[in-house]
């Protein structure tokens, strides 16, 4: 019976690692791989060099692709299975240099995906609303920017922002009526 037992412990094993395809240290190393493309991005965007941290992002979210993790399958809006690496806050990285390069479109699609990843990332929450904002679609952006400041209900840069997009939607919902 203890040989059979242990039989069932090699074949579950197996059958683990075909369908992960990949062993603990392979993962590790595409992980260490992920959090050193990340910081260089990060270096990079310190050093206002956006579109090279722009492409170190990428790189390290093509890294992350090879992960046997449920966040590459984009087509789930969950956010409950855990990613073995944090994809979000490298699209909201990558978002917010986006917003810098003035690529609005970029940074809004890379902000969405990183609040579908993980909704509760106020950084992902507030690049949303900012990319809205700068593509002069004030009423929405006013719905990921209260996010944010739920989140985080003292962070003045948030309150901010949420203040000019009612302004501005307020504005705008005037010029229309004047029209």
């Amino acid at each position: 019976d203890n040989a059979n037992t242990n039989t069932k412990d090699a074949t579950n094993d197996e059958i683990e690692e075909v369908y992960t395809g990949m062993s603990a240290e392979e993962i590790d190393s595409i992980v260490k791989d992920c959090e050193a493309q990340k910081t260089k991005g990060n270096e990079a965007f310190v050093a206002c060099e956006y579109a090279q941290a722009v492409l170190l992002y990428t790189l390290t979210l093509d890294r992350a692709a090879e992960l046997p993790d449920m966040a590459n399958d984009t087509g789930s809006k969950s956010s409950s299975s855990k990613q073995l690496f944090p994809r979000h806050v490298v699209l909201s990285n990558r978002s917010a240099a986006f917003l810098k390069l003035g690529h609005h479109d970029k940074a809004l699609a890379d902000a969405t995906k990183a609040v579908r990843l993980e909704p509760t990332y106020v950084k992902s929450s507030f690049r949303k609303g900012l990319a809205l904002h700068a593509m002069g679609r004030y009423e929405e952006a006013i719905s990921p920017l209260a996010a944010a400041l739920k989140i985080e209900p003292k962070n003045k840069q948030i309150k901010q922002a949420l203040q000019f997009a009612e302004v501005r939607m307020h504005q705008e919902m005037r010029k229309r009526m004047d029209r």
